[in-house]
């Protein structure tokens, strides 16, 4: 990237640059497009409108608040590198679209964490890690990440900055960039190995499959995204990518605004319960609202594996404790469905007909056989 000056004049129309070369006078090194920002920006506030409209919607607010947050961050990036398409020597403007529009996948990324941990407690006993280890170890790792991200992006993007300040920036992004593409490998292989437990245990219904892949697909979009940067910082300012504006629209561009609008589309507040006290039971078919995932071993054994790798915290299976089923079938505040007897005994439970789908006819038996809401179908006035 060119040295330039912060004048702040208007620049005259250099649209017609040939792709990859340099305008005079430009920070960016070429002359940004003008038409793409306000498209892009546009489409991130909507998104993000959207998204806070459906956490309030679903009430999934501890799962999905990030959502809104990142989109945000990307629309405002968008907006400074409209204005700095106009004012193409301004070197702040420059500053804040690249800073905003670095740290925006970072906040995807810490949703996808905590969509991840809400997997998890939902079925906590094929979980490969303690659950509630999932969000403090990711989302601790991630902040880190953003932080150096935070700091090194201003560095690199000021071109009156001294070579040494300069390289500092690029050694922080590097570090911040390569942290996160090692983050979502350990997320891959999770998520991959919770996927695989769930799926052989006949227990993934629907409803978290499409959870899973939303979130699988959500992550590994990121994931290039991220390779993406790692590229271009490992090239300099020499390099192709820094060069030529076309990259950053398909790779970052592009793929962060799929990310968004299909979280959009297939939001976790669909699929998953609001509280991470409720869980699937073994049966598969029963929503059940426990006690939640305590860590109840001596506090020499939570710093010595805070992971619990050795497994001690399954000495406590409250899933394996009895379920009292309700009388009858009302919504709950967490997302679980019961009568009040049943959720003060910490046991409500939701019986969801979608969850039957797939499910062996035996189960269904039962289901139809112990419930209120079963009989009613399996009568088949629930089909009228």
């Amino acid at each position: 990237m060119p040295k330039g000056g912060g004048s702040g004049d208007l620049a005259q129309d250099t649209t017609a640059a040939h792709p990859g070369s340099y305008v005079p006078g430009s920070v960016w090194y070429y002359a940004p497009n003008k038409v793409a920002p306000p498209i892009f920006a546009a489409a991130f506030l909507l998104s993000g409108l959207m998204h806070a409209w459906q956490t309030y919607h679903y009430k999934s607010w501890r799962m999905t608040f990030l959502l809104p947050w990142g989109a945000l961050l990307m629309a405002s990036g968008f907006v400074a590198r409209e204005v700095g398409a106009f004012r193409i020597d301004n070197l702040g403007i420059l500053i804040a679209s690249v800073v905003l529009t670095v740290m925006s996948p970072p906040v995807y990324a810490g949703a996808n964490y905590f969509i991840l941990a809400r997997l998890v407690y939902y079925i906590p006993w094929l979980s490969p890690w303690h659950p509630g280890r999932v969000v403090t170890t990711f989302l601790g790792l991630d902040a880190l990440i953003e932080v150096l991200l935070g700091s090194g992006a201003p560095r690199v993007a000021n071109t009156d900055a001294s070579p040494g300040e300069r390289l500092a920036g690029e050694i922080l992004i590097k570090v911040g960039l390569t942290a996160q593409v090692i983050l979502f490998l350990g997320l891959f292989v999770l998520l991959g190995t919770w996927h695989n437990r769930v799926k052989s245990s006949g227990l993934l219904t629907p409803k978290l499959k499409k959870a899973v892949w939303s979130l699988f697909a959500s992550a590994l979009l990121i994931f290039i995204r991220c390779i993406y940067r790692v590229v271009e910082y490992f090239e300099g300012y020499n390099g192709a990518v820094l060069k030529h504006e076309a990259y950053f629209y398909v790779f970052e561009a592009s793929l962060m605004l799929i990310v968004s609008v299909g979280l959009n589309v297939f939001h976790p507040g669909k699929y998953l319960p609001r509280s991470n006290k409720v869980y699937l039971a073994k049966d598969g078919l029963t929503e059940v609202r426990g006690p939640g995932w305590r860590d109840q071993r001596k506090w020499y054994w939570q710093v010595a594996d805070p992971f619990d790798f050795a497994n001690k915290m399954s000495e406590h299976k409250f899933w394996d404790e009895p379920v009292s089923l309700p009388e009858s079938v009302a919504d709950a505040e967490d997302g679980s469905s019961g009568t009040a007897q049943a959720k003060a005994q910490g046991t409500a439970t939701a019986l969801d007909s979608s969850t039957l789908a797939g499910k062996p006819q035996k189960q269904a038996s039962w289901f139809a056989k112990h419930t209120l809401l079963g009989k009613y179908l399996a009568s088949g006035n629930g089909g009228k």
